[in-house]
This record gives structure tokens, sequence and C-alpha cells, in this order.
């Protein structure tokens, strides 16, 4: 086997001009493939990673009926000794409480429905990056005669609302009776999302309790792990623990995210078999003419006793080694390419990807990729070249020994 691996790489090298224009083509066209799957791929893990990071944390928990009634009636008992507990699992890199409720926001121009989240700012900044998004203002460090509020920067241009400026929010409280009080819009924020931008307020707890008259009314407790690998880990301990209580995950919280990263994934393998399949055409072209070129000598070795089945596998073997080759200069040049945008990203907000914060995108992308993606990669090429084999494999094992020596 040893020595027909050896002939098989040298035959390839018969013709060194035919060889190296397949495995350029080849090289080529798994450099754009593995490109666009890299920037695809980029985009996807920079929503996810921003959702999470920004908005969702790993694991959020919640009264049953808050799910569906965004309401500070649905409180969580014990949040405080929760949270505590929750911090001193070694898993756990920080946790944080929050009162959320849908509610309006209205100015003298305009009035939306929002989620107003009342936030513990220490704990928000060890939980989430939000405070590194503000585009003006600070994040809840001044302290005027009306409670601060830091809204997005979409949300500011529809309420026509900037820095100093005061809004009105009303809200339900925990008995259900409606409170309307002004804030000061101390922060503007921007986000990858535009309609997270739009959809939410953000103020302090402690605000929203002197407001209602009462405690701290907790209907979120966000937690972010010191690795996600323990995700589905906690969660099942959490659930264990607080079982009157809804534990989700960032997945189970946002699951078109989910959804969509999936079928990233699967669309670009489509991608990429589409462009081996179109390469692999110009493989089986190179090889029958390599296999017709040699009538003559395979002729000669199927006289002197050579298996037919080992003439089929050297054939095999070459067609695999010359798209081998072929891959493995594509994915050179991909790496390459890959590393050099990485560090600074692709800016596409001059041509219009600012419209991926429509659709919750980044404009700005940066290409990566997994190393089970290249793996993956490269078991198709053997297929595909396997396949591409076989039919001037078979054309090679169908000679007469006899009238091909005469050829």
């Amino acid at each position: 086997m040893h020595t027909l691996v050896k002939i098989s790489w040298r035959n390839i090298w018969r013709n060194k001009r035919r060889s190296l224009v397949i495995m350029t083509a080849i090289a080529l066209g798994l450099t754009g493939g593995i490109f666009i799957s890299a920037a695809y791929m980029g985009l996807m893990n920079q929503t996810i990673e921003e959702s999470i990071y920004t908005q969702l944390s790993h694991i959020q928990i919640h009264h049953p009926d808050f799910v569906n009634d965004k309401e500070l009636r649905h409180a969580i008992a014990g949040a405080g000794d929760i949270a505590e507990t929750l911090r001193n699992k070694d898993e756990v890199r920080a946790v944080a409480r929050r009162s959320v409720t849908d509610g309006m926001v209205a100015s003298p121009h305009l009035s939306s429905g929002v989620s107003i989240r009342g936030v513990h700012p220490e704990e928000e900044r060890q939980t989430t990056s939000f405070h590194e998004q503000l585009e003006q203002g600070t994040y809840f460090t001044e302290n005027g005669r009306l409670p601060s509020v830091v809204i997005g920067e979409a949300l500011a241009d529809d309420l026509q609302s900037q820095h100093g400026s005061r809004i009105v929010l009303t809200f339900h409280d925990a008995r259900g009776e409606m409170i309307s009080a002004s804030f000061r819009v101390e922060g503007t924020f921007r986000s990858t999302a535009s309609a997270y931008e739009k959809g939410n307020v953000f103020v302090r707890a402690r605000d929203l309790a002197q407001l209602t008259g009462g405690d701290e009314t907790i209907t979120e407790i966000a937690i972010l792990l010191k690795d996600e690998k323990h995700l589905e880990s906690i969660q099942s301990a959490l659930q264990q623990d607080y079982p009157e209580l809804k534990i989700r995950t960032w997945n189970e919280l946002a699951p078109d995210l989910e959804f969509v990263l999936e079928y990233t994934e699967m669309s670009l393998m489509w991608i990429i078999a589409v462009i081996l399949l179109g390469v692999a055409f110009g493989v089986l072209n190179t090889i029958l003419m390599s296999v017709l070129e040699r009538t003559r000598e395979l002729g000669v070795l199927l006289s002197l006793g050579m298996k037919k089945s080992r003439v089929f596998t050297m054939v095999i073997l070459e067609t695999v080694f010359l798209s081998l080759t072929g891959g493995a200069a594509g994915f050179a040049a991909a790496i390459v390419l890959i590393n050099l945008l990485q560090p600074r990203g692709i800016d596409l907000t001059l041509i219009g990807g600012e419209a991926l914060r429509d659709f919750g995108f980044s404009p700005i992308l940066y290409p990566e990729l997994e190393l089970d993606f290249y793996l993956k990669v490269t078991v198709m090429i053997v297929l595909f070249a396997i396949l591409a084999a076989i039919y001037p494999a078979r054309k090679a094992i169908k000679l007469q020994p006899a009238d091909a020596v005469r050829k």
C-alpha cells in the first residue's frame, strides 16, 4: 500500500501544469467559500455574544407567570437570598437582580410601549457590558431632582429627547395600580439591534421602589457564568433547587438566535458543497485525461498481473491527493485572510451595512471559524474527490490489457 501511495503521488505531478491549474481552481473556490463562511459565522457569533453580555446573560430566573405577563406583581419570592446563594457558586461569574415590567414612555412628541428595566448599576456592570455602549451622558452617576433614565439612541430620536430631557414613564405597581412619573434622561446607549434600543429603558431599581412606595420588587435574576459549558448543568441544578421558578438559558430566552445559528451552519455547509461539486467536474476531467493518456501504461501493468483493485485504488488516491493539495492551499489562503481581517473587522457601514442593525446584527464583521468546520470541509473534499474518481477509475479497470498495450 505504501508503494501505491508513492506512485499515486508522483502520478499527479507527471503533468504539472494541468495539476496546478485544477489545484488553483480548488484553492480559489475554497478560499472564497471559507471566507464567506467565516464572515457569516463571525456575524452570528457576534450577535449571540452581544445578546448574552448586554441583554440576556447566560441564565435568567423568573416567576412562571412573568413569562407571559411582565408586571411587577409577578415578583420572585426571596430574590435577595437566591442571588446571594448563586454568587457563592464556583461556576457563576456574576448575578444581577432586576425589576422588569412593561410600560409606556412619553415625551411631548411621542408615546411608545417599552420594557422598563429597574437595575442595580453595580451589579449590572459585573453582569453585562451595557454601560460600555453609552453614546451620550453617564450611566447612573448623577443624582438630580428627577430620577435618572438611560434610553437607546433610536428611542431618543423618536422621542426627540436627548441628554437632560424630561420624559414620563407609566407602569403598574405590584398592586396593579397605575403609576406615572417624570424621569430625566441621563444617558443614551447604542446597540447592534435598533429594536432593542427602541424597546427598552433603564432606571435604578431603587427609584422604582420609591415610586411604588414599597420594597424593591425583583422580577428577574440574571446569571453570567464563567464558562458556558456549565450552562445545562447549572440550569438543571437550579431547577431542582427552585422548582417553583422558571429557569431559562439564553437559547430558550431567544430561540430565534439558536435557530438562525443552526440554519446558518447548515447553509454554509451547502455553500461549500456546491463549490466543491462545481470543482469536482474539473477534477473528474483532469483525472480522466490522465487515465486516457496512460492507456498503454495501465495495459502493461494489468498484463504484468497488477490487480484491478489496485489500479482502481491508485486512481482514487491520485484524485484524493490532487483535491487535498488544492484544499490545503485554499485553507492556508483563507486562514491568512481571516487572521488579517479579524483584529480590525470589516466595516460595512459605507456600503449600507448600517441597515444590518434593523435585523439585530453589527455593521462591523469579525470573521471567525471553529476548527471543526475545517474538519467537516476536509471530509467533504475527500468524499467529492472519491465521487469524481469513480468514473475514471472504472474506465481504467475496464481496459483490456492486450488492446491497451497496442495503443
